[in-house]
């Protein structure tokens, strides 16, 4: 273009806005002449941030073809003044008014424009380059564009390859102490490792993982203290802090005692939670082998240090996810640093806040109230107070200001792992490592011991404990007590939080897997805690939750967090969680999805429509479908809830970030498309023009599942909600009137048998819960009490299945005549109907499974009862036709990939034909065209769409049964449209593929 301003003269004026967003944060030269790179060329903007790496801006006014190829040209090359190689640049457009404006106009339409276009390109391979968006621009202000490039600054790449740096080196370390110092070796070192660390003993070298882990953070935060020139009162005056590279005599030894006098010298500053237990480790490890364990260390916190990420919270978070001791028994599963940025990004919006401050004022942002009471490795905490620092600083704040005051009165974080708190406490204070501060609120909880003490959990009781606390901050800091245990009291009172944000364990008071099968109250099982502490634990817990608890022990500990959080919570605050996908729809989350709904004004729900379990989850390794429940404006109420589905996993923070923002924007601005406005989808979530979900506005239901969680297809929701209200929308035919079909909960036209264990079970003690003792297969040829049990799914083809156990009646001296009243009631619920409680979609073909004489049903197949057996036989057509497969699906609990879950208390609800409702001769239709389809054969469910058996079976039920429109099942007709949008449904074909 050759008229107009020039467009060097739009960068210069360009960088020397962003320089004034982020003052003491960013160098930035704009069109600067001289050697900046080492091969040459002069790059529009170099921004570089202290601790990150380089960032270039290639801009033009409108050739985007060139700014892309100038900004793909920057990767790989290197920054002569630092040595760093440029590993991210963003191709920058210009809106056409810059080109006419200048001066002063030119930098307050740059400051106010919201149209600057902009694509971010990351180096992700030797050769290869990430571009985001895939296709299409970005778009947004200065301020969006600086939130992008500080996030561009720690590349994710590079951010991984130093995670596994670390690894090494804390693997080394592990591996030449316990070289030195076996396991179970007289005099076990690792032993007293584990006591600092509040853990039993070292088995399997995941409590010395975790104590290398702890040296390996004080050291990398100590060369971070020294790097910022921290002053220190020693016994020869006050000096900075000095690099630990000053205590290495040579390669294979180190000066460890005066390095640990160091750290003394470091606490008397503060940092406990940081030094403490890492000093006290140094000093139960004998001196020969100190300088084994702290060279490896030392030598990765140079590579760390000398690649700018010690002040990246994504780097511990990553190495932990891999380290952390007890992760799978405490199910404290952490949360991806993409997640964390998601859920951060949805709960601080730019727009608003946290407790109503305008993002420039300091003083009401140094007084927010933010808190993790299950803090992990920090992660969630670190991000939501990164996002308030950024974005103060975005808005004319001193973010180095706002340090101390907020680590000292405005961040709580407490856990039950010592190690969890140190980490925690290490990615909180290496924001700013030169700004000492006082007050923390970062504790190690007290949990089970002689008092029995639940974690975090205590704090669900109206008034704290100073005892409570004070033994807290002993733990944490070394036996240490605090003087301001009243100020930390106060702190966590309820009422007070801003934002509690947290990703709680979700371990459940039933053991029904792995090595939890068998253990008394496994929620509380950590540590070997003894099993009468653990019942103490649990008398505890229900004490503190009290009457009106919304906890529930057999949903998880998490409904007990989100009970603590609501608690916690000050009027108008906001709680943001990491939750199971069942939340969503158990029945024993159902008080905790009440009282959030009733509680809180506005909230948003995020899921993943990935195939399998691990692909829809926001944490590291839990194998079950997650979602991210973001709920503020406490003192209010909702009637409704934005979904969103996204496409896959976040793949990094800076994509959750954009996703946040624009979800935030179209909710804020009203964008979002109501569920009941037809059958046209729903409101796309685009990062330029790449899709990454949808959002939609869903109506809550006053009871029952939250249904709209995780799935790909909104006309399908769309149809099984109307349905489940009577009505069959005409799908693919948009002038057809919706077709009236009776549909009620279960419980209106039958009874549910008893669950697997009240029939064979056995309490704690021994006694019996169930009065029969199963036998698989039974043990007669014609047995007395036959029972349908478990799934084969070779056997489950047809709509007959033949009993596959027997029940034999407990033998029970004690109280034999209990057990056979028992077992009289337990067969009088006998049925020839039972429904599929555990349905697998991609392996399975019934819902309902009649059995030619009645039997119990069993743990896969509970009973189902009808006050006539005559309705039995329209029961099983309609619940494995497609429609009723659509009811099953919307309901049910599916957080585990391609199956649909429910239980023997959930099951009354879900919906179904109203059977009273059809006349006597429908239901001698039903019996005849039941007699006619025993025979057939059914495929899987994830087949529908090719399953010949089924549609018979849909034509005549609906035709000749309900006697409803033949052109209802045509080809290409609506029950064919929904056979096939099922079978495309990630959460009905799961890892398979809908041909397969």
């Amino acid at each position: 273009m050759s008229n107009g301003t020039h467009e060097q003269t739009i960068n210069v004026a360009l960088g020397e806005l962003l320089g004034e967003l982020r003052p003491t944060s960013w160098s930035i030269r704009s069109e600067r002449t001289g050697d900046i790179l080492a091969g040459g060329g002069r790059p529009d903007i170099l921004i570089e941030e202290p601790g990150g790496w380089p960032v270039v801006i290639e801009a033009e006014r409108e050739n985007r073809t060139g700014a892309e190829q100038d900004a793909q040209a920057r990767l790989r090359e290197t920054v002569v003044s630092t040595s760093r190689a440029i590993e991210t640049a963003v191709a920058l457009i210009y809106p056409p008014p810059a080109s006419t404006l200048d001066g002063a106009r030119l930098r307050e339409f740059l400051l106010q424009t919201p149209d600057l276009e902009y694509a971010l390109y990351t180096a992700d391979g030797p050769e290869t380059n990430e571009r985001l968006p895939e296709s299409g621009w970005l778009r947004g202000s200065i301020r969006d564009l600086a939130m992008l490039l500080r996030r561009a600054s720690m590349p994710t790449p590079r951010i991984d390859r130093l995670a596994e740096r670390l690894q090494i080196a804390i693997n080394a370390a592990t591996e030449n102490f316990t070289q030195r110092h076996p396991s179970r070796a007289p005099r076990d070192r690792g032993d007293n490792v584990a006591q600092i660390l509040g853990q039993t003993d070292d088995e399997g070298n995941q409590t010395r993982r975790m104590a290398m882990t702890v040296l390996a953070n004080a050291l990398i935060y100590h060369a971070a203290l020294a790097s910022a020139g921290l002053q220190i009162d020693t016994l020869d005056g006050r000096r900075t802090v000095r690099p630990v590279e000053e205590f290495r005599e040579d390669p294979g030894y180190f000066r460890t005692s005066a390095l640990i006098d160091e750290w003394y010298y470091i606490l008397q500053r503060n940092y406990w939670p940081i030094f403490a237990a890492a000093r006290s480790i140094m000093r139960v490890i004998p001196t020969p082998t100190l300088s084994l364990v702290v060279g490896p260390l030392h030598l990765a916190t140079l590579d760390l240090m000398e690649n700018g990420v010690t002040r990246s919270h994504e780097l511990n978070g990553a190495i932990m996810q891999r380290l952390i001791a007890d992760r799978k028994f405490l199910a404290t599963f952490y949360t991806r640093p993409a997640a964390a940025a998601l859920l951060a990004g949805l709960a601080i919006p730019t727009d608003r806040a946290p407790g109503g401050a305008d993002w420039s004022d300091a003083e009401t942002l140094a007084s927010l109230q933010i808190g993790d009471f299950a803090c992990g490795t920090g992660t969630l905490l670190s991000a939501a107070y990164q996002r308030v620092s950024i974005l103060h600083e975005l808005h004319g704040g001193a973010p180095q200001a706002l340090h101390a005051p907020m680590m000292a009165n405005g961040l709580v974080g407490l856990d039950v792992l010592n190690i969890a708190v140190h980490l925690t406490a290490s990615m909180l204070a290496s924001v700013h490592p030169n700004v000492p501060f006082d007050g923390e609120c970062l504790l190690t909880m007290p949990f089970g011991k002689e008092d029995a003490s639940i974690g975090s959990l205590e704090l669900l009781a109206k008034d704290v404990q100073p005892s409570l606390i004070s033994s807290a901050a002993a733990i944490t800091a070394g036996g240490r007590k605090p003087e301001n245990i009243r100020d930390l009291v106060t702190r966590v009172a309820h009422n007070t939080f801003d934002l509690a944000i947290l990703n709680p364990p979700f371990t459940n008071a039933i053991a029904h897997e792995g090595s939890k099968i068998g253990v008394g109250n496994p929620a509380f099982a950590a540590f070997e805690t003894p099993t009468a502490t653990r019942d103490q634990m649990l008398k505890r817990l229900n004490e503190l939750a009290g009457p009106n608890k919304i906890g529930n022990l057999r949903a998880g500990l998490g409904t007990h967090f989100v009970d603590l959080a609501i608690r916690k919570t000050a009027p108008g605050g906001t709680i943001a969680f990491v939750l199971p996908l069942s939340a969503m729809a158990g029945i024993r989350w159902e008080k905790t999805r009440r009282a959030i709904a009733d509680q809180f004004g506005r909230l948003t729900v995020v899921t993943i429509a990935g195939e399998g379990s691990d692909e829809r989850s926001f944490s590291t390794d839990t194998g079950i479908a997650e979602c991210l429940v973001v709920a503020s404006d406490h003192g209010g109420s909702s009637k409704r809830a934005v979904f969103v589905v996204l496409n896959d996993q976040p793949k990094s923070s800076v994509r959750s970030e954009l996703i946040a923002d624009v979800v935030s924007h179209m909710n804020r601005n009203g964008h979002i498309d109501e569920f009941e406005n037809g059958g046209i989808g729903a409101t796309r979530i685009t990062l330029g023009e790449e899709y990454a979900g949808f959002a939609i506005n869903f109506p809550l239901p006053e009871r029952g599942p939250w249904p709209m969680a995780g799935l790909l297809d909104v006309e399908l929701a769309q149809v099984a909600h109307h349905l489940t209200r009577g009505q069959l929308h005409q799908i693919g035919s948009p002038d057809a009137e919706p077709i009236d079909i009776p549909i009620v909960p279960l419980a209106e036209i039958a009874s549910v048998g008893f669950s697997d264990m009240e029939i064979v079970g056995n309490k704690p003690d021994g006694s019996p819960q169930g009065a029969f003792d199963l036998h698989l297969p039974p043990i007669n040829p014609a047995p007395t009490y036959p029972m349908l049990w478990r799934h084969d799914a070779e056997r489950e083809r047809q709509l007959i299945v033949a009993p596959d156990a027997e029940g034999t009646i407990k033998e029970w001296p004690q109280d034999q005549e209990r057990v056979n009243a028992k077992a009289a009631r337990i067969w009088r619920t006998a049925s020839r109907a039972h429904y599929n409680r555990d349905l697998q979609f991609n392996s399975q073909p019934l819902i309902v499974a009649m059995t030619e004489q009645p039997c119990i049903g069993g743990r896969a197949w509970p009973s189902v009862m009808m006050e006539s057996t005559d309705r039995d036989y329209a029961f099983a057509l309609w619940s494995n036709s497609s429609l009723g497969l659509v009811l099953h699906w919307w309901v049910t609990n599916k957080s585990q990939a391609g199956r649909g879950s429910t239980t023997v208390t959930a099951m009354p609800t879900i919906p179904t034909l109203d059977l009273r409702e059809l006349t006597d001769e429908q239901h001698q239709r039903a019996r005849a065209l039941f007699d006619v389809m025993r025979e057939a054969t059914f495929l899987p469910f994830h087949l529908v769409h090719l399953d010949a058996a089924r549609h018979e079976l849909d034509r005549r039920l609906l035709t000749e049964v309900l006697n409803l429109p033949g052109s209802l099942t045509d080809s290409g007709g609506p029950i064919d449209l929904i056979r096939r949008k099922l079978a495309h449904e990630p959460q009905i074909y799961g890892q398979k593929t809908p041909d397969s």
